[in-house]
């Protein structure tokens, strides 16, 4: 098994294989060409959301996530602390 600070969000994020950003490509009216242009810049903007998520997730880890749990726990903010 690979060790906390090996293992970025963004591994974790892919292994889940599902999106936080709905998928907005539908087109209901086949024969509307706003819609159509409307759908195809929505579909930009999800793949470049998308991409700069995996890209900001990619730049943390496991450990890192640890370490702010450690600091949090420090600080007297022990609350709640478990996994779901």
């Amino acid at each position: 098994m690979p060790a906390p600070e090996a293992i970025t969000l963004a591994d974790v994020y892919e292994s889940l294989g599902e999106s936080t950003l709905s998928r907005a490509g539908t087109v209901e009216s086949q024969g509307c060409l706003v819609e159509q242009a409307i759908s195809k810049l929505m579909d930009d903007f999800r793949r470049e959301a998308q991409a700069l998520l995996v890209k900001r997730l990619s730049e943390k880890t496991l450990a890192d996530i640890a370490a702010a749990v450690k600091r949090l726990m420090k600080k007297g903010n022990s609350r709640s602390v478990h996994a779901a």
